[in-house]
């Protein structure tokens, strides 16, 4: 049976940390909790109008004929699995990568390059945060949600010659953070108006340009950003440019927290992350729990 193209987006959402869960609570609880979340979001999707293709194990593939619906869904999945008064959800958190284009439906199943790309945006996804590619940006009709979509990275797929770029959607409300940054007579985010990326710790500001080195970040007397602290280890963090971007590598044991201006908070410990916009660096201690070793960073 030949089958039907049609232009849609496709949705990846995923369930982050499954592995862990599965760990912790034994298979028959953690498998429960997981079909019931999965179940939460694919009632979220046929409520803004999407259409789920299958599960695949602890992950949903849904399309949308409607990319303003599409990042709406997204939106209110990443928020039903914040809600700590849902049992199915608490410890749980997903990771949605979408991508626009055609693809071929044929029975209950989609395929095409479309699908590949999406899977490919869902891989690089972390936990509570939601990715798309300029496809989908570039159709986005409401001004709110054309805002909330900042760009986050570019990526090589297969097959394809020019780089893919992706898009991150901050679905989360503007934090304590972005209070802070905007009432401060002297904000340190101001910094980057003069390009590159700048990180601003204890007043001094440090530089760094598509042409430098890699920066050094720990207590070690040999690196380039010197900080203090019981839980920050020699050689903490490097920030290496890679493809135009400033990419943050946690090397330490106690890891490394990124809290974006937006309110996206990472935790890194043997990981990376490109760095993008501007947020604040802690090494080895929460973000909330660090009031005196916080590095203020800035890329343009």
């Amino acid at each position: 049976m030949t089958g039907q193209t049609i232009q849609c987006v496709v949705m990846f959402a995923d369930v982050a940390g499954s592995t862990a869960m599965y760990e912790n609570l034994g298979d028959v609880e953690a498998r429960g909790r997981i079909s019931k979340a999965l179940n939460s979001l694919i009632s979220i999707c046929k409520r803004h109008k999407g259409t789920l293709v299958k599960t695949i194990g602890d992950e949903i593939l849904v399309t949308f004929g409607d990319v303003d619906l599409s990042l709406i869904a997204a939106r209110a999945m990443q928020e039903a699995m914040e809600d700590d008064r849902s049992l199915e959800t608490v410890g749980l958190s997903i990771r949605v990568g979408m991508h626009y284009g055609p693809v071929i439906r044929e029975e209950n199943d989609i395929y095409g390059d479309t699908v590949n790309v999406a899977a490919r945006v869902v891989e690089m996804t972390k936990a509570r945060q939601v990715l798309c590619t300029h496809d989908i940006k570039s159709l986005i009709h409401s001004g709110e949600l054309s805002y909330k979509t900042r760009q986050y990275d570019r990526i090589k797929v297969k097959g394809k010659e020019e780089n893919l770029e992706i898009y991150t959607f901050i679905w989360e409300q503007e934090s304590e953070i972005t209070n802070f940054a905007t009432s401060n007579i002297t904000n340190p985010f101001k910094l980057g108006k003069e390009g590159g990326l700048m990180l601003t710790y204890n007043l001094k500001v440090t530089k760094m340009d598509l042409n430098s080195g890699a920066l050094h970040l720990g207590r070690g007397k040999d690196c380039n950003l010197l900080v203090f602290g019981d839980l920050i280890s020699r050689y903490h963090a490097i920030i290496d440019v890679r493809r135009g971007k400033y990419v943050l590598r946690d090397q330490s044991t106690n890891g490394t927290y990124v809290r974006t201006l937006d309110g996206e908070n990472f935790f890194l410990r043997q990981d990376e992350l490109t760095l993008f916009g501007s947020g604040v660096i802690s090494l080895g201690r929460d973000i909330d729990r660090n009031q005196d070793n916080l590095i203020y960073y800035s890329c343009d």
